[in-house]
Order: structure tokens, then sequence, then C-alpha cells
């Protein structure tokens, strides 16, 4: 393993420990003033195509933000990842919740149906989970890079926002040329304009 992969590799099981600590209960306290944060973005004060995930794990609870986000009118499509080709997904807008099937990491999602498959290109904002991050909107993912992948698909206009508590906050996130920086990031405290 080079260098470049066990600092990245190291840095995310140290944020992984750090969220582990979090009961049930902070994490539902921490995403609903999250959740509050990012309903009052100036960006989704009119209809926006918007794609977002499932949480899983210890992630940022995004549950209620995707239902709300549903209920005032802006198309959300959430991640349908490929059981073919390694790294890759694509997005589905969906009736209900009862619909959703588990996939292989047991996540939700969407079922797949080719009439509401969403071409990323029409995203204008994406809302994307992460494991640490750093205020030049460098983001360190789980390492699976399928949000790499979908970075280079979107409208160069479109917004990108990580979704994070703030304890994945780190002062340097070791980056690669091809790594896509956020826009801003959303914690339970903060809205971060990121500069490069």
């Amino acid at each position: 393993m080079d260098l470049f992969t066990a600092e990245r590799a190291a840095l995310r099981a140290q944020i992984k420990e750090r969220r582990a600590a979090l009961n049930r209960e902070e994490i539902e306290s921490l995403s609903a003033h999250l959740t509050t944060r990012a309903l009052a973005h100036p960006y989704l004060q009119t209809q926006q195509c918007v794609a977002s995930f499932v949480s899983f794990g210890q992630e940022v609870e995004t549950r209620h933000l995707n239902l709300e986000l549903k209920r005032r009118g802006h198309l959300l499509a959430l991640p349908v990842i490929s059981e073919t080709e390694k790294g890759l997904m694509d997005f589905y807008t969906y009736n209900d919740e009862q619909s959703f099937n588990r996939n292989r990491f047991n996540i939700p999602e969407p079922p797949p149906e080719s009439a509401r498959k969403v071409d990323p290109y029409r995203f204008s904002l994406v809302l994307l989970p992460l494991c640490a991050f750093d205020l030049t909107g460098a983001r360190l993912g789980m390492g699976g890079g399928y949000y790499d992948r979908l970075l280079k698909k979107l409208n160069p206009c479109c917004l990108k926002i990580g979704l994070a508590f703030d304890l994945q906050q780190v002062p340097a996130i070791p980056t690669a040329s091809w790594d896509m920086p956020l826009d801003e990031i959303l914690t339970p405290t903060r809205h971060i304009i990121c500069h490069l």
C-alpha cells in the first residue's frame, strides 16, 4: 500500500471510530438539526432536480430530509448501485419507500425502473455522504469510488453539497488530481462555503 492510500485509510478508520461513538439518539438529534439547515438552503427555496442518498450505519440520517424534499415538490432521485459493474450507480425517482429493495450492502434502494431513471447531467443539486471533509471541500468517501464517478458526470453548474457531522471535519485530506471538491458542506451547526 502506498503512502497516499495508507494515509487515507488511516483517516477513514479514525473518523469511522469517532462516528461509532455516537448513539442512535445523538445521530437522530444531530441529523434533525442538519435537516432543518438543509431545507433552509437558499437553493432549495425553488424546485430543483436533486440527487440525495439513503443513510446507512452511522451516517447523517437522511430519511426525513428526503421525504420533505419530495413533499415540497423537488424532483428527488436516489442511488441504485450496479450489480455487475464495480463502483457504478444510477439514480431513480420513486413513489414510496415501501417499494425499496436492499442491495448487497443492505442499503435500501428504489426499484430500478427504466422510466424513473434520471440522467446525472440533469441534477441541479447533489447531496453527498462522506466519511471526512476539510474546509477546502476535499471529501473522503468510504473507498468504493461511487461518488467520484458520479461527480464527473454532473453538469458544471450543479451544486455539490456534502452532509456530515461536525466531528467528521479534519485539518486536511490527502487528495489526488482526480478528486472532485465539494462546493459546500452542511453540518448540524454550520453551512460551510468551500474555497480552494
